[in-house]
C-alpha cells in the first residue's frame, strides 16, 4: 500500500475509534456520532492526519470540559442537556464552516481558505471553553453589553475566567496548526485573535439577539424550552437564534473574515 492510503486508512481508523468511544462513554448521542463521523471523513480525505489530529483535539479537550463538575452545573442551570451528550446540532453549529473551509481547500488549494479552516475551528473550540469553563468561575460575571452582573450561565455573560478558558481554547488549535505547517508564523498570531474574537461574537449575539423563553407553570427564564416543567413562550430575542444558531453564526462570522482578510494579507 501507498503512504497515503496507509495514512487516510489510520486517520479513519482514529475517527472511528474515537467517535465509538464518545458515543460509548455518552459524549455524543447517535446522531452526534454519525454526523461526527461524516465530518471526520471529509477532515481525513481533506487535510490528512495533520486535520484529523486538530478534530480530535477539539473533540476530547471540548467533551471533558462538557464532562468536568457537570453537577455542578446542572445546579447553576448551565449544563448540556442530555447528560452533557452532544447531538448532531452541535456538531453542525461547531464544524460546519471548519468542514467546508477545509473541504474549499482541499479542492482549490487556496490560502485563505486554510486560514479560514484555522481560525474557525480555533472559534469553536475558543467559545466552547468560555462557556464550559467560564461557568464555573466563582466571580459572578457580567454581561458583555451592559457590565452588570448575573448569574451564571447567562448567555452573553463574560468572566475572567471564561475569557482566559476562550484564549487557551483558541491558542491550543493556532499552535497545533502551526506545528503541523499548516499556517506560518505570520498567521499564527492572526488565527489566535480571529479564533478568540469567535467567543465574543457568540457572547454578543446571546446577549443581544438570542431567544429567551418563560416557563409558564415555574415562572422563570430559560434558553432552552424543554428546560420547563410545562408549557413555555418566547420573551425575548428572535425566534430562531437558539445557542445552536449563535455558535453557527459565529464561526461562520470568523471564517467569512478570515478569508477576507488572508485575500487582503
Amino acid at each position: 500500500m501507498t503512504a497515503d492510503l496507509v495514512s487516510t486508512l489510520a486517520g479513519l481508523a482514529v475517527v472511528l475509534t474515537v467517535g465509538s468511544a464518545g458515543y460509548f462513554n455518552r459524549s455524543i448521542d447517535r446522531s452526534g456520532f454519525v454526523a461526527g463521523l461524516l465530518v471526520g471523513i471529509v477532515f481525513v480525505l481533506g487535510g490528512g492526519l495533520p486535520a484529523t489530529f486538530m478534530l480530535i483535539t477539539f473533540f476530547l479537550v471540548g467533551s471533558a470540559f462538557t464532562k468536568y463538575k457537570y453537577g455542578l452545573k446542572e445546579e447553576l442551570g448551565a449544563a448540556e442537556l442530555k447528560g452533557g451528550a452532544r447531538t448532531w446540532k452541535n456538531v453542525a453549529a461547531n464544524l460546519l464552516f471548519p468542514t467546508s473551509m477545509l473541504l474549499l481547500y482541499s479542492l482549490t488549494s487556496w490560502e485563505p481558505a486554510m486560514l479560514a479552516f484555522v481560525s474557525s475551528l480555533a472559534g469553536a473550540l475558543s467559545d466552547t471553553l468560555g462557556s464550559e469553563i467560564g461557568v464555573l468561575s466563582t466571580d459572578p460575571p457580567i454581561m458583555i453589553h451592559t457590565l452588570r452582573r448575573v448569574p451564571p450561565g447567562t448567555s452573553g455573560a463574560i468572566s475572567p475566567l471564561g475569557t482566559l478558558a476562550s484564549l487557551i481554547g483558541a491558542l491550543l488549535i493556532a499552535i497545533e496548526a502551526f506545528s503541523f505547517s499548516m499556517i506560518g508564523p505570520n498567521q499564527l498570531l492572526l488565527a489566535v485573535s480571529l479564533g478568540f474574537s469567535c467567543s465574543l461574537i457568540d457572547s454578543l449575539l446571546g446577549a443581544l439577539l438570542q431567544v429567551r423563553y418563560r416557563c409558564v407553570e415555574e415562572d422563570r427564564i430559560v434558553e432552552d424550552p424543554s428546560l420547563c416543567n410545562g408549557s413555555a413562550r418566547p420573551v425575548r430575542g428572535l425566534k430562531w437564534l437558539d445557542n445552536h444558531a449563535v455558535n453557527l453564526i459565529s464561526t461562520g462570522v470568523v471564517a467569512l473574515i478570515s478569508t477576507a482578510t488572508g485575500v487582503v494579507l
